[in-house]
């Protein structure tokens, strides 16, 4: 694009006024908003629903007396698996740790109070088996795996994502049509310009670009601030959440997405210029 193109630009962006720093401020949340939904939703992926992680079979006991007979038969059960046995008395200490407003009123009561509780390491292929084992035993009353929580969790998460990117496609469909508007209107007030244009023999591109080029410079204006947002979030957050960290391509699309917005908004507006006689 030549020099005049460059200024044409610059006149174009002066006059966009309100509208276009609404467009920016829109991409530049929606840029900010996907990029933490979708850091959020990796750590969670990660550090919670890894399938390379292990998973905690929990059984209460009916009688802590038949605990030597529950831990002997999953001794004898093939696949050696780590596990922890509480007492009552321990899981009454344990209790009372948890909740030191309640811990008099908890220490106070008897021992038979409290059930012993077995607690099972599996890996997370074969905590289904595990858990069914457990409950077809005699000596359990209860059994939960924390694969429950986790498919009901993975479950709440991916409706979280999809409504959080449904609002940034809508911010992002909104710069489209602030741009688009905007492209319009300054189509509409130099009609006059792009004739005489036409009449000295301007090309068609050139008449053009300027255009799309305004449209790319909003969005990529909003998708930097919201990349910019992102990483001082990042650095804020890095020293409380190590694992949270925000992913390298994330900086290459969110900017590239803002960007293509702007364009096609201005893409759509320039169908507002009369084609050439």
């Amino acid at each position: 694009m030549n020099l005049h193109g460059w200024r044409e630009v610059k006149r174009q962006v002066r006059e966009s006024g309100a509208a276009g720093v609404a467009a920016i401020l829109m991409v530049a949340v929606a840029t900010a908003w996907a990029g933490l939904l979708w850091t959020l939703h990796g750590w969670v992926h990660r550090e919670l629903l890894g399938h390379n992680q292990a998973s905690t079979v929990v059984a209460v006991l009916r009688d802590p007396a038949a605990a030597t007979s529950l831990t002997s038969a999953l001794e004898a059960r093939p696949g050696g698996r780590r596990f922890t046995l509480s007492r009552p008395r321990q899981v009454q200490a344990e209790l009372a740790g948890w909740f030191p407003e309640l811990a008099t009123v908890l220490l106070a009561l008897d021992e038979p109070s409290f059930p012993a509780i077995l607690k099972v390491e599996a890996a997370a292929s074969d905590s289904a088996s595990l858990a069914t084992w457990l409950a077809g035993r005699p000596e359990v009353a209860v059994v939960k795996s924390s694969t429950q929580w986790q498919e009901r969790l993975e479950r709440t998460l991916r409706r979280v994502v999809t409504l959080g990117f449904v609002l940034a496609a809508a911010l992002l469909g909104g710069c489209l049509v602030v741009v688009l508007l905007v492209v319009r209107l300054l189509v509409l007030d130099h009609a006059d310009e792009i004739a005489i244009m036409r009449l000295i023999g301007a090309r068609e591109r050139d008449i053009r670009l300027p255009y799309v080029v305004l449209g790319l410079a909003l969005g990529a204006t909003g998708s930097l601030l919201g990349v910019l947002a992102l990483l001082g979030l990042d650095l804020a957050l890095k020293a409380s959440f190590p694992a949270l960290a925000l992913g390298t391509e994330l900086l290459i699309v969110l900017p590239l997405g803002g960007a293509g917005a702007g364009a096609g908004g201005a893409a759509f507006g320039l169908l507002a210029i009369p084609k050439e006689p």
